[in-house]
């Protein structure tokens, strides 16, 4: 960070103190400085992405994270900007960090799913999937997961999960597409 950014974090703060030093915080007043920090350095971590800065944008987002780490934007964020520097451990960390921050996100690892994807890491999507379906994960886990089987000429599997897929949203003409197509594939592995 910049002295500039920091001077300005560090001023809200020294503000926001003196002022609640001669009466008790409520947590209504200290939401709103929490705020303002974090308004701020979304502000501040523009101006770095916008000028091409990524290492300051990545050193941001990870401040950012490390105070909110139940914000799924920001871990996706931190992630993304790692793949723009094609630092895949720090994405891959930054993902499995909001994974384990976030048990109870029933999407938490569609991230690191999209890494893998977009990496033609396709062995490493099932195990990673297969486990969210049955909490009604996101469409493009889905989408993902039989994509992913369709790269690795499983058939079958593929069509299984269209199946699912379509089941819950009958109105994706893609997916109904996808689903013909692996009914195809399937019917010719047959013969």
């Amino acid at each position: 960070m910049n002295y500039r950014t920091v001077g300005s974090i560090a001023a809200i703060l020294v503000l926001s103190a003196c002022a609640c030093a001669t009466q008790k915080p409520t947590q209504s007043r200290l939401n709103q400085i929490w705020d303002a920090v974090d308004n701020r350095m979304a502000q501040q971590i523009d101006i770095w992405f916008d000028d091409g800065d990524f290492p300051k944008a990545i050193n941001g987002l990870t401040f950012q994270a490390s105070y909110a780490p139940h914000d799924y934007e920001v871990a996706t964020n931190l992630g993304w900007m790692f793949e723009n520097v094609e630092d895949w451990s720090g994405a891959l960390s930054a993902y499995r960090t909001y994974e384990k921050n976030n048990p109870q996100d029933k999407d938490a690892v569609l991230p690191e799913a999209q890494l893998y994807f977009g990496r033609k890491e396709y062995a490493k999507i099932p195990a990673l999937l297969e486990p969210t379906l049955k909490l009604h994960p996101h469409p493009n886990i889905y989408r993902i997961l039989a994509h992913t089987y369709e790269h690795q000429n499983n058939w079958k599997e593929a069509l299984r999960i269209w199946k699912q897929y379509v089941a819950i949203a009958p109105s994706d003409g893609q997916a109904k597409v996808n689903l013909a197509k692996a009914e195809r594939k399937v019917k010719a592995q047959k013969q």
